[in-house]
């Protein structure tokens, strides 16, 4: 039987084939685009996971591609978004393919003229098929609701879109593409290696972990977008109570709740706020419980080191471990992930089509 952490374990060359595989992928939008005026926005329509997929890829699309890039929820963008922007490349995101809402911005978008996309697990769903142009997510059918390849490929698709689409308008050299994707190819053999580190941690810690029925995660920069998936993960799996932070809001009204009960966890590379980061931490250790730093920032006792390797695309090194650890509380939890929680509530509500 397939187990969730063999989802997990298939990530590295999922990866490999969606990196090797992008110029055919993307050559239909491409062709899409050519002859238009050139797009001056990207917006993503999404939620849930693949919000957070879209999230994650912001930084990297504005900083390194130079595409400006807007994230909307579905539901915000069907009944409350007014004027559209005949300039932008609207991307619909449904890893099922027949979100409702989804369908409906895509429907939205279509009647105003205006250029659009879907990502989607498939290419036969009713999203991928209504969609202008469709890219497929590059994770295939995931056997689990609890989106982990999925949340993984369509990061990368994102990037590699991102990337295609930046080659494209010239905002990206020949070199610097050749740069970014010898990069990404060092996440193949990183997975394999975080996933090692992580169990590791995970049996050293397991009783800490597994006697505590909340759980706070911070990050910054990119990582905020990578604690935000954390968060639904472990509270899908395990089921417990999770909420994710900016590093910064963390220390404002968040840290009146702290307490013993929470396991607290905060992604953090090193140079990018790591002093906040480390002291947050030592608070947490010295006067409230169990806090691990996740990263390569200054490791002490209970901290998880990772020692992340891609300089543009360690957001997929850092969602590993939250991966992992959602995944093994859920089992030692005597979790079934087959079945739902709560599945009676589409009895009363339905998201699907």
């Amino acid at each position: 039987m397939t187990t969730l952490m063999d989802c997990i374990e298939d990530i590295p060359c999922k990866l490999e084939e969606i990196a090797n595989n992008r110029h055919i992928r993307f050559s239909k939008l491409l062709k899409y685009l050519e002859g238009k005026d050139e797009i001056d926005e990207i917006v993503l329509v999404a939620s849930g996971t693949s919000y957070n997929s879209a999230f994650t890829i912001k930084s990297f699309c504005e900083n390194l591609c130079g595409l400006r890039t807007t994230l909307v929820y579905p539901n915000i963008f069907v009944n409350y978004t007014k004027n559209l922007n005949k300039k932008a490349l609207y991307v619909m995101i449904s890893q099922g393919g027949a979100t409702r809402l989804v369908y409906e911005a895509l429907e939205k978008v279509k009647n105003k003229g205006c250029l659009n996309c879907s990502i989607t697990a498939n290419l036969d769903c009713i999203i991928a098929t209504h969609a202008d142009v469709a890219i497929e997510m590059g994770c295939g059918e995931e056997e689990y609701n609890y989106r982990t390849l999925g949340y993984s490929t369509t990061v990368a698709t994102l990037y590699m879109m991102c990337i295609k689409i930046a080659e494209f308008y010239n905002k990206l050299s020949e070199e610097k593409v050749e740069e970014l994707i010898l990069d990404f190819s060092k996440l193949y053999s990183s997975l394999k290696q975080i996933k090692e580190n992580t169990l590791t941690w995970y049996y050293k810690n397991k009783f800490s972990l597994m006697r505590r029925n909340k759980m706070m995660i911070a990050a910054t920069n990119d990582l905020w977008p990578v604690a935000q998936e954390s968060d639904i993960k472990v509270m899908e799996m395990v089921p417990m109570i999770t909420r994710s932070f900016e590093l910064e809001e963390f220390i404002h009204g968040p840290q009146n709740s702290f307490d013993d009960a929470t396991v607290f966890f905060i992604l953090s590379r090193e140079g990018e706020d790591s002093n906040k980061a480390k002291s947050i931490a030592r608070f947490i250790k010295s006067e409230i419980g169990f806090c691990a730093l996740i990263g390569n920032n200054g490791i002490e006792e209970r901290d998880l080191e990772i020692n992340p390797v891609s300089k543009y695309f360690s957001t997929l090194e850092f969602i590993t471990p939250m991966q992992i650890i959602a995944f093994k509380l859920a089992d030692d939890h005597g979790r079934d992930l087959k079945r739902g929680v709560n599945a009676s509530i589409t009895n009363y509500i339905t998201k699907t089509i």
